[in-house]
């Protein structure tokens, strides 16, 4: 296997080697010399000599690589299967080197078998830890939702208690009842935002932070919480410290008010300091960049060096009596370090017991320059009409000169009775209101622009981060916003609660097309449109609304969800899968399903607006309003329809129809009510006939079927007790046993019965 062009010692040393060697004719390809240790790696047991062709070695894709490689040095990974041989893998080194005037590849073999499998292992490890996280955030996204759910009906209802104006004993209860429910939610929150930092599937928005405002909205909001007057919350912000800085105002926002909310939970009496400065030591800044150090000083209880040592980890406080004494999950801090991380600082504390506490954060930022251009691009309000409602003056400034500075006309009020004059006399596209008014609620006043404007874009700005006050907002349809955003930020919110409104205005055909497939409800929307002056054209299935929008006459489509042929669900996707871009068809849901109300359920469909069954008249005039198709009404107007709805409201009893709920969907109690409803009667009878042969046939999806069609039937004219037993038998028959179907059917029958005994009542003595 020797050569003798090359020198013996040479050959020797190589010969003994470990790993495998070859030197190889770059042009022929052949073989000029070998190790023993070359063949047995390569997979080759018999004899190997000089002069091998190296195809003999090498598998045909390995030695094209090799050959058309340029480099002089470069590697070389491949697997070896070998009939009767578990698979191998080797790595070939290749240099190119000449001898004596000829080129030679040499290739040096090492065994990395081993080497392969500890990195599969490793990616497989890691793929596994990576679905652990992602199952964990999955986990914890579904319980979220299935607790907000029954949460906002909690929110819900407790809102609806306190306006009932109850006794103050029975407030109190209600006051403790939200904040217990909101606390709820903050702990739902902080698991949330761990899990999605463990699976790193957080990011940081970068935008401009005004940081002196933002150190004033930390303790602006957090004054409510203090005990009684022996606690002072102060700002300490050395003048070097830039007016704005590049950064996460959210998360910067988050990280404060967890460690001052610590703080206040731990101090009983002195102060707790916000001190800011640029003194960082434990960072180091890139270049171009600053930084920040902020700091939490309280006079509070402090903890020991092994408590402190402790902190910052999922879960775990001080000690256990922590736990007892102070309540709490452990969580914030741990988010805390995990955001400071994400922003490339550092976090820790200084401590002694019986002396206080110093949290500190450090973190690189980048200044804005405020008199010049700004790096942020900012939107555009071009044009666009604003209502301020502020009462902190610098706050007042701040807000006008930002929109302003994007091309919005503001204009600005300090008080609750102000707004309300301001919004009677003119139109605004947006309303932004403060919660905390010298003379009211911003929540109150929302409520009483959206009576008055009902087609204005609202918009609460706040220091409150208040759940509560959330759930009622998203109940108007308004936007939240937490002070302080930055410039950029307000201004995208008050674009996006602008674009909602300005998107619902029809420029095409004004008439309105109706997909309904019960005779109930098409007569009860026939009639209230007709009493608005609005034209609409009804079809009784989603095929045959998709055929009538063909023809272009239509520029929006109110649509059942439950339909024959083609039910909602088809229809909207049909729509928006013909849509070219640029184009939107406007397409409202008529529905039930009180689920389906929520912005984000029917939004995410495709849907435009959702309207409830049953349905008044006065959310009919609002929707139209909204959408271009009624003249604005005037505020007297609006609020004289308050009235009526409100009277109506007031007539509501323990009949089989509900008189308060008819009139509030016709407007008013007269011959025409009657002859709805007994028009109702006629259409019914044959569905009660229907509904029994499909018991007695055991049809039971077409049984649910008929059950959700009398349910919409018999609630059009305000039949609710009916309207519930026919829901029931919609939800709840597919899954009953034969027994319980019989009691259904026997229910509806006698409801029905019923009904009409009260029709005919009404017929023949009147209301």
């Amino acid at each position: 296997m020797a050569s003798n062009e090359f020198p013996q010692a040479l050959i020797e040393a190589v010969d003994s080697a470990p790993f495998g060697f070859c030197l190889l004719n770059s042009t022929t390809h052949e073989i000029e010399y070998l190790n023993y240790a070359f063949a047995p790696m390569m997979g080759h047991y018999g004899i190997a000599n000089r002069g091998d062709p190296i195809t003999e070695y090498l598998p045909g894709n390995a030695l094209q690589f090799i050959a058309t490689q340029t480099q002089r040095s470069f590697d070389y990974d491949f697997e070896i299967v070998r009939e009767g041989a578990q698979p191998r893998w080797v790595r070939i080194h290749v240099e190119e080197m000449t001898h004596k005037s000829i080129s030679y590849r040499a290739l040096w073999v090492n065994d990395i078998t081993a080497i392969v499998a500890s990195e599969k292992q490793s990616a497989l490890s890691l793929q596994a830890m990576e679905q652990a996280a992602e199952m964990k955030s999955n986990l914890l996204a579904t319980m979220s939702h299935e607790i907000r759910t029954p949460m906002q009906s909690v929110f819900g209802f407790l809102e609806l208690i306190a306006e009932e104006k109850p006794e103050q004993k029975i407030l109190d209860m209600v006051g403790t009842a939200r904040s217990s429910a909101s606390d709820l939610l903050e702990i739902l929150d902080d698991v949330l935002d761990l899990a999605k930092l463990d699976a790193d599937k957080m990011d940081l928005d970068l935008f401009e932070v005004p940081v002196r405002t933002l150190s004033y909205g930390v303790i602006e909001a957090l004054e409510v919480k203090k005990f009684g007057d022996t606690v002072e919350l102060l700002t300490d912000i050395k003048q070097d410290v830039p007016f704005v800085v590049t950064g996460d105002p959210k998360r910067l926002r988050q990280i404060l008010i967890n460690l001052m909310g610590n703080a206040l939970k731990f101090t009983k009496e002195g102060s707790i300091t916000l001190h800011i400065s640029q003194d960082c030591e434990k960072i180091e800044i890139p270049d171009g960049q600053l930084g920040l150090r902020l700091e939490v000083i309280d006079t509070g209880i402090g903890m020991s060096q092994e408590a402190c040592d402790r902190l910052f980890q999922p879960f775990m406080q001080a000690d256990n009596s922590t736990t007892r004494q102070y309540g709490g999950t452990g969580l914030g801090l741990s988010i805390c370090k995990k955001l400071v991380g994400l922003m490339n600082g550092e976090i820790g504390v200084y401590s002694k017991t019986g002396m206080g506490s110093t949290f500190w954060v450090e973190i690189p930022v980048t200044e804005v320059d405020t008199e010049g251009e700004s790096t942020i691009e900012l939107p555009s309000l071009d044009g666009m009409a604003i209502m301020v409602v502020e009462d902190h003056p610098k706050a007042v400034v701040e807000i006008t000169n930002s929109l302003r500075s994007m091309g919005a006309e503001v204009e600005a009020c300090k008080t609750y009775e102000e707004g309300q004059n301001l919004i009677k006399r003119r139109p605004f596209d947006v309303a932004v209101v403060d919660h905390n008014l010298p003379d009211g609620y911003g929540l109150n006043l929302i409520r009483e622009i959206n009576e008055i404007r009902p087609y204005c874009g609202l918009l609460m700005y706040t220091v409150h981060d208040d759940y509560s006050i959330q759930n009622a907002l998203r109940s108007l349809g308004a936007t939240h916003l937490v002070k302080p955003a930055s410039r950029a930020g307000l201004g995208e919110t008050v674009q996006s609660v602008s674009k909602q409104i300005s998107q619902q205005k029809l420029d095409g055909p004004q008439k309105i097309l109706i997909a309904e497939d019960t005779d109930a409800v098409r007569q009860i929307l026939d009639q209230q449109l007709r009493k608005l002056g609005i034209e609409a054209d009804f079809v009784e299935n989603g095929r045959l609304a998709m055929e009538a929008l063909e023809t272009g006459n239509y520029g929006i489509l109110f649509s059942d969800l439950h339909m024959p042929e083609m039910d909602g669900y088809q229809v909207i996707n049909a729509i928006r899968t013909k849509e070219k871009e640029g184009e939107h068809f406007p397409v409202i849901v008529l529905t039930a399903d009180v689920q389906m109300a929520q912005r984000q359920t029917y939004m995410e469909l495709g849907f435009d607006e959702c309207l409830l069954k049953p349905v008044s008249l006065a959310q009919v005039r609002r929707l139209m309003m909204r959408w271009g198709l009624l003249p604005e009404a005037l505020p007297q107007e609006v609020q004289e329809l308050a009235e009526e709805d409100k009277g109506a409201k007031d007539k509501s009893s323990d009949k089989e129809i509900d008189l308060g709920e008819l009139e509030n969907m016709l407007g008013d109690l007269d011959e025409m009510a009657i002859e709805m409803m007994d028009m109702f009667a006629d259409m019914t009878q044959p569905l009660m006939v229907d509904l029994k042969d499909a018991h007695d046939t055991q049809n039971w999806s077409e049984f649910s079927e008929i059950g959700h069609s009398l349910k919409g039937s018999a609630r059009s004219i305000g039949a609710m007790i009916m309207g519930d037993i026919c829901g029931a038998i919609q939800d709840d028959s597919p899954d009953a046993s034969d027994e319980e179907r019989g009691k259904m059917l026997e229910d509806a029958i006698q409801a029905f019965d019923a009904v009409k005994k009260e029709i005919q009542d009404y017929k023949e003595n009147g209301f």
